[in-house]
């Protein structure tokens, strides 16, 4: 099945807490509850933010406080619904939202 739908794609440091929690968690909490159809979160093994800290993970030593990606597939309603209370989650990181045309999915979330 085809749609157009947008691509949420969230990035967030995995050590950054909102109270005690992880961001991520919160940020997968609040996901979850608004019914999103699916997600998907990534570990980055590189990178750095406007502060240039580089975030890595090597080899020989655990990795310390690598960049997370979640992703989301969905229609662009859903997601501009969601985005103001999303912003006030994100402490820090970063949102961005792509256009996307969907080419194969069994259950797509998005117009066709």
């Amino acid at each position: 099945m085809n749609g157009r739908c947008v691509l949420l794609s969230i990035y967030v440091d995995e050590d950054e807490k909102i109270g005690r929690k992880p961001l991520y968690r919160a940020i997968l909490d609040f996901l979850w509850e608004r019914d999103i159809h699916g997600l998907t979160m990534f570990k980055g093994v590189y990178g750095y933010g406007p502060d240039k800290k580089i975030h890595t993970g090597r080899l020989l030593r655990a990795a310390e406080n690598l960049p997370l990606k979640i992703e989301v597939v969905e229609t662009r309603e859903k997601v501009e619904e969601l985005l103001p209370e999303l912003e006030k989650i994100l402490t820090r990181g970063m949102i961005t939202v792509t256009d996307l045309y969907l080419i194969c999915h069994k259950k797509p979330p998005c117009e066709r």
